[in-house]
């Protein structure tokens, strides 16, 4: 297991300049495989949070940035060159901090994510920024009419611990093609992924001062310093659905426009006609291991025929026992722990409720035994649940898969509706008409059918209900950054 050791010493960067806090003070940075302290972050102030706002609005409100997609398409492509140059520092941060699987930061959680700056760029400068609608006669004459599109202006990126980088890249990006400026506020656990992408933007890009801020700090609160801030246009923030009512309550004295991606409880629903459930299993089981469960847009619960459930529950189980926790460093290591020894509280307790209400646990439902350093849990299959259970309802958000039975095509369809969220989904059928009408019956922003990925850097990604407001990545991700003008003059 990853032992302590020194962390990089990373600094805020604030309208141009890597800096201390104003106060010089720092915090812990812990390691989630060792559970010791692996480094130090710098713990901001609310006078640094004010200055990184200022430097974020003075460089909108007096630099070329916001009008020239030209220079942003560029920038971005130098982004995309520095990251890629830096991969393997951001690799060990991520796996250091996060305790991300060296696997998955050959994909989701370091490589997959740099594809959208180059998607970004060429979009920068490929987009329709102005439309024409033509001429039309009006009450005072014939008018011409047109739509300008324009960056929203400065933008509050709040974002989560679980998959840092590609989250941090999915709100600066778009938000910098637009032609908007940032200031991005990590989550306190995983300070050190914000950290170094700011430092990269510094020392090898030609973005101008002000128009990138990275604030850390120790204090989950802090948040509220940007939300509540008037200077700020747009809050995007990703994280639980109850800290984003919060946000949306601090943004409504200013009325400020908000962006959220929050919780799911997504189904995978895997249909009577499959010949085995190997490929169904594989994608719960495999998309788990990749976060360690702590993935708002995962299928947690898998919906299994009734007619063939015990079969369903024994391949799922099976491919749990061939994916034990793990070394995150070491290359062959599926499953890492979770992020914090609070999260594994959490963890634990759900499974406990789960056994009070009646389920049963197939395989799993303890931490590692004999113990093993860090905040591990053995990946657990929770069967004979019922939707109305907790652990069917909320998010655990960690190495946990409940299974319910469910009797014919339109009961499995009420069963995956039956949820406050509606993030994500997947369905698994060899009737592959069969399983695409009923995946569009299932109210989810993304939807797999028989595996199919449909995460991608021009791929919108949203939920319906609880699962947040808004779209990231895609074409809808850029937009929700801009604002769109209305304009006209007589016509000649």
């Amino acid at each position: 297991m990853m032992g302590s050791q020194p962390g990089p010493h990373e600094r805020l960067l604030i309208n141009g300049a890597l800096c201390e806090p104003s106060d010089g003070s720092t915090y812990p940075n812990v390691g989630p495989a060792s559970g010791q302290t692996i480094g130090v972050a710098p713990d901001a102030t609310r006078t640094d949070f004010e200055a990184a706002v200022a430097g974020a609005r003075n460089a909108f409100d007096h630099t070329e940035w916001p009008s020239d997609p030209t220079v942003r398409a560029a920038a971005i492509r130098q982004l995309h060159g520095a990251l890629l140059d830096h991969a393997d520092e951001l690799t060990e941060i991520t796996i250091a901090e996060v305790g991300a699987t060296r696997m998955a930061c050959s994909t989701v959680q370091v490589l997959s994510p740099l594809e959208m700056l180059p998607y970004y760029a060429n979009l920068t400068e490929s987009f329709e920024w102005t439309t024409s609608l033509g001429t039309a006669d009006t009450l005072g004459g014939p008018a011409h009419r047109w739509i300008e599109r324009e960056a929203v202006g400065v933008v509050a990126a709040i974002t989560p611990w679980n998959v840092p980088n590609q989250i941090n890249l999915a709100k600066v990006v778009p938000a910098l093609a637009a032609g908007c400026t940032v200031v991005l506020k990590p989550a306190p656990q995983t300070p050190w992924t914000a950290l170094a992408l700011g430092r990269i933007i510094n020392d090898h890009t030609d973005i101008p001062p002000g128009v990138v801020n990275v604030v850390s700090s120790s204090v989950p609160s802090a948040g509220e310093y940007l939300t509540s801030d008037p200077r700020v246009d747009m809050i995007s923030f990703t994280g639980s659905t109850a800290t984003g009512r919060l946000v949306m309550k601090s943004a409504a004295d200013s009325l400020t426009k908000v962006f959220l991606e929050l919780g799911g409880k997504s189904a995978l629903i895997a249909l009577d006609d499959l010949e085995d459930f190997g490929a169904a299993a594989a994608t719960a089981v495999f998309g788990l291991a990749t976060v360690c469960g702590q993935g708002c847009a995962l299928v947690t619960r898998l919906l299994l025929p009734r007619s063939r459930y015990d079969e369903g529950l024994e391949a799922v189980s099976s491919m749990m026992s061939h994916t034990p926790p793990g070394d995150p460093s070491d290359p062959a290591t599926m499953l890492g722990p979770l992020i914090s020894q609070s999260q594994v509280d959490s963890v634990d307790r759900y499974v406990r409720s789960a056994v009070s209400d009646g389920a049963r646990i197939v395989c799993g439902g303890r931490r590692p035994d004999p113990p093993m350093p860090g905040f591990f849990y053995e990946p657990t299959l929770i069967a004979d649940v019922d939707n109305s259970m907790e652990v069917a309802r909320e998010e655990i958000f960690g190495p946990v898969l409940v299974a319910i039975p469910y009797d014919d095509d339109d009961h499995a369809v009420r069963i995956a509706n039956d949820s406050v969220y509606g993030l994500s989904g997947a369905v698994f059928g060899a009737d592959e008409t069969r399983a695409t009408d009923l995946a569009r019956r299932v109210r989810t922003g993304t939807m797999s059918i028989n595996g199919g990925v449909w995460y991608g850097p021009d791929v919108p990604f949203g939920g319906f209900k609880q699962s947040g407001i808004g779209k990231e990545m895609g074409v809808a991700g850029l937009e929700e950054y801009l604002e769109t003008r209305s304009f006209a003059r007589p016509a000649s």
